[in-house]
């Protein structure tokens, strides 16, 4: 009996130990989880905020907060986030695209391109391709632009690979390659090799005859030239329009 007793005894005392090396459940990570169920994504960040005061900067729900400012367009929170956690994750390829991202929407196109140079060096992704082509082409790094649609051209695109973009007030969707292929074209263009830039404004609507962009485009330059050979001078100014999607 005496023995039984000490054993209850012991076994009641490690149920009350281990009850108690048990985390309760957090508060703002339960904010959190209701936040994001209703959708509420404003009480989300705040609720983050606070929970990571009490943990510490080094968690992976700091990745998550610097996501959801990046989705609420509040681009210098969301590079805050993203850099401070490269300091302990530096080859997180994730961050590094958040990080590129808020620069370019703060308009730091040259900084910008610097992370995706070693993103698209890293992942050989025709999605990296075409964000640098494009930041490129931004601040007429034409020979670049050129240089990096020609990596990307050898790379292997999928029917699945898409993009969106703006023409005015209106959002199309075309391939990634057919988008690869218009910054392409107004690169060569603006590098005065109009005969090549038509060829791949050609090809960019082969994959896609409802792409706005090319379109647009080569109807531009096929006007601008016309309008050359009437007046007896070739035309050299394609009307710029924004290569991709900006939001």
């Amino acid at each position: 009996m005496i023995v039984l007793l000490i054993v209850a005894t012991a076994f009641a005392q490690s149920q009350k130990a281990t009850k108690s090396l048990i985390p309760k459940p957090n508060a703002h990570l339960k904010v959190f989880n209701l936040a994001i169920a209703s959708g509420d994504a404003s009480t989300a960040v705040t609720a983050l905020n606070y929970f990571i005061t009490e943990l510490g900067p080094n968690t992976s729900y700091a990745d998550t907060l610097a996501m959801l400012y990046m989705q609420q367009g509040a681009f210098s929170q969301c590079f805050y986030w993203a850099n401070k956690r490269l300091e302990t994750n530096p080859d997180n390829n994730s961050l590094l695209e958040l990080k590129g991202i808020s620069l370019d929407k703060m308009q730091q196109p040259k900084e910008a391109i610097e992370i995706f140079e070693q993103l698209f060096k890293k992942t050989q992704s025709p999605y990296h391709a075409y964000k640098l082509m494009e930041l490129q082409y931004g601040i007429k790094r034409l020979s670049e632009c050129l240089a990096t649609a020609i990596a990307a051209e050898k790379l292997a695109f999928k029917p699945e690979y898409l993009m969106t973009y703006n023409v005015g007030q209106q959002t199309g969707r075309t391939y990634l390659q057919a988008g690869v292929f218009n910054i392409h074209a107004l690169a060569l263009y603006d590098l005065d090799k109009k005969a090549e830039a038509k060829i791949y404004f050609e090809k960019a609507l082969a994959l896609d005859s409802t792409f706005a962009l090319a379109k647009q485009n080569i109807e531009a330059m096929n006007a601008t030239e016309n309008a050359g050979t009437k007046n007896g001078a070739k035309g050299n100014i394609l009307p710029q329009v924004s290569p991709a999607n900006k939001q």
